[in-house]
């Protein structure tokens, strides 16, 4: 933390001094397990609040050195390597991790650019990874995702397993499977090889896509670890205006819809959900967990807390504080020794103001936040306890 010596008109001079905090874990029978019933190694998380999907190559080493240390110095979270793929950054500081595998294959893939089982079973080795995600979709990138040439270096490249210093447009499917049945088969066939969790990650669009998720989870008794809602509002450096947007369902009329359809179809209690679309705030995060939410995903605001200043040119390897460059120069910017810091506290004030929260509405633990706990204000002024599923962030 820092100690402010002085603060006036002409001056202000402050020292850093390290102290030991308070972790705000949620109590130890609260603490919840992903894959409790299905693998072989379930991921037990003592807190509800996690690292988003970003991946080495859009951000830089620093970067996501940071934010790992970080986030293993703060304990009981998580980070997404987003659809780049596992690197040696993202294993550095030694956080948990959930593997995210994007329709490019990234890390995961054959020369020729098929599905490599082989190396799927290297990254599930890995102590530190705890989990893995299919990345159907992307709040701000519903089209797939882009990185230009000029960000690829020899080491992204060899990650990925991508020739080097050429644009990478990741496709917006997977071509293993293109059917609910042969997903959740191959859900399976990773379960199975790699005993750790497996979910997916997608944008809400129509209810009768998720119906149909539902039904088949009900009549198959097969079903994803967990399920990543991202909302429309996400952010990117790396898609189109009208997408990123426009595209998808907001989070929080996403996230009720889903939590109740699931609930409706009797498969709720089979799997955890995730939410993520610019909850960056301890308030934000409570209505997310009440809607229906077991966890939340933040990127941007982890992102502002290793010096990301919303700059907007993240697609020109040209951030100025380091952060979306894999520019050396630019990078020295980044004290990782600082940053990590910045990070750790992020994730505790976070957790605090979630626990002050839960004082305020007499409950003992963030897992009991449920939609009793909000009120929807409609347009014309009127006030409702029932999840409105047509409604916007603005109307909460």
């Amino acid at each position: 933390m820092y100690e402010i010596d002085q603060d006036n008109l002409l001056r202000r001079s402050e020292h850093v001094k390290e102290v030991e905090a308070k972790p705000y874990f949620l109590h130890e029978e609260d603490v919840q397990v992903i894959g409790e019933h299905t693998c072989q190694k379930p991921f037990r998380v003592k807190g509800l609040i996690g690292q988003s999907a970003m991946s080495y190559g859009s951000l830089g080493d620093r970067a996501i050195t940071a934010l790992s240390s970080g986030l293993k110095m703060a304990g009981g979270t998580w980070m997404n390597t987003g659809e780049g793929g596992l690197s040696p950054y993202h294993l550095k500081g030694g956080a948990d991790i959930i593997c995210q595998i994007g329709p490019g294959l990234f890390g995961v893939r054959t020369e020729d650019g098929a599905f490599s089982f082989e190396e799927f079973k290297k990254k599930s080795e890995h102590d530190e990874v705890k989990a893995f995600e299919l990345k159907l979709a992307q709040g701000a990138k519903t089209r797939g995702g882009h990185i230009d040439g000029e960000k690829v270096t020899e080491e992204i490249a060899q990650i990925r397993k991508l020739p080097p210093h050429q644009s990478i447009d990741s496709p917006n499917r997977f071509e293993m499977f293109n059917s609910i049945p042969d997903m959740f088969d191959f859900i399976e066939q990773l379960r199975s090889i790699g005993g750790k969790p497996v979910g997916i990650k997608l944008v809400v669009g129509h209810k009768e896509d998720i119906k149909e998720l539902a039904l088949y989870m009900k009549k198959s008794g097969k079903h994803p670890d967990f399920i990543t809602i991202d909302g429309g509002e996400g952010g990117t450096g790396a898609s189109f205006h009208e997408l990123a947007d426009s595209a998808g369902l907001p989070i929080f009329t996403a996230l009720p819809m889903v939590h109740q359809i699931l609930k409706e179809y009797g498969v709720r209690d089979r799997l955890k959900l995730f939410a993520s679309g610019k909850l960056l705030s301890p308030d934000k995060i409570a209505i997310a967990l009440s809607m229906g939410a077991d966890f939340v995903n933040i990127a941007r605001g982890l992102m502002f807390s290793v010096g990301c200043i919303r700059a907007q040119v993240c697609h020109t390897n040209k951030c100025p504080v380091g952060v979306a460059t894999t520019d050396p120069k630019l990078q020295k910017g980044l004290s990782i020794e600082e940053k990590k810091y910045r990070v750790c506290n992020y994730i505790l004030s976070l957790r605090e103001g979630l626990f002050n929260l839960c004082a305020a509405a007499g409950i003992e633990s963030p897992i009991h936040f449920n939609v009793k706990h909000i009120i929807f204000r409609k347009e014309n002024g009127q006030t409702s306890e029932v999840p409105m599923f047509s409604g916007t962030q603005q109307s909460i």
